[in-house]
């Protein structure tokens, strides 16, 4: 082995560490960093011979800097990639609270005893992840990136910071239409129980719209699968495009 090959290896590995570490949680388990470190050595060991050639930097300095820009692009390629989930997280987090269960705010990973709805939606967007072979398209986009930006030789596109705010962008706007219909359930049933309190006011309004907004929430929870499925069809479609524009044009 060569040592620009073994040069190459190394970056390789670095870039692929920093999208792993953005890989999504799974049932409110993180992957074990072994598991990691083992998923990016088998990356780099599969791309280091197909890879535009990399030579070694003559001084330490160099080097270090290096290494830190492709673990950079590494972890802004799995931020991107990471979006998607964390969208549908937050819609899990804003349709607990509509129809009435409790729900921790921010766009952490959710945890399944205390946030039920929010991890279910987390691990379904998961197995979609794998079923539409978006888990391919990103590690085409990956190898791809080598031949825009080489091992050793990594930058960013000038308008990278535009695309990253853009897609967080994309994050709320994907949240927020999944959660939409919930939103809208929450709204109709909320004015509905308000007239009827007008009309009798002798009824706890409170309590019996509690139990109807959950009834009718997870009524359309169950139908609105195919619509979730949709989005992320789209949004998975569109990650590679997006990891790929972070990154300089030939």
């Amino acid at each position: 082995m060569s040592l620009d090959y073994g040069f190459a290896w190394m970056m390789i590995l670095f870039r692929s560490i920093g999208v792993i570490l953005q890989l999504p949680v799974i049932a409110g388990r993180q992957i074990p960093i072994p598991v990691r470190i083992s998923l990016g050595a088998c990356l780099a060991t599969l791309l280091a011979g197909i890879v535009p050639a990399a030579r070694v930097p003559a001084q330490l300095p160099t080097l270090v800097t290096v290494v830190v820009i492709e673990l950079i692009i590494g972890l802004a390629m799995g931020f991107v990639v990471r979006l998607a989930f964390g969208a549908v997280d937050m819609a899990g987090r804003l349709i607990s609270t509509e129809i009435g269960l409790m729900a921790s705010p921010g766009l952490g990973a959710p945890e399944p005893a205390s946030e039920p709805l929010a991890a279910l939606l987390s691990t379904f967007a998961v197995v979609l992840f794998f079923l539409f072979g978006a888990h391919q398209m990103v590690l085409t986009a990956f190898a791809k990136s080598f031949y825009m930006a080489g091992a050793g030789r990594g930058s960013f596109d000038v308008n990278a910071a535009d695309s990253l705010i853009r897609s967080t962008a994309l994050l709320i706007e994907l949240g927020l239409r999944i959660a939409a219909p919930f939103i809208a359930m929450n709204f109709l049933i909320t004015l509905a129980f308000s007239v009827l309190g007008r009309a009798v006011p002798k009824m706890n309004v409170f309590i019996v719209s509690f139990s109807a907004r959950a009834l009718v929430g997870f009524g359309l929870l169950s139908v609105a699968g195919a619509l979730i499925a949709r989005y992320l069809f789209v949004e998975f479609g569109a990650m590679p495009f997006r990891m790929l524009q972070l990154l300089p044009r030939s």
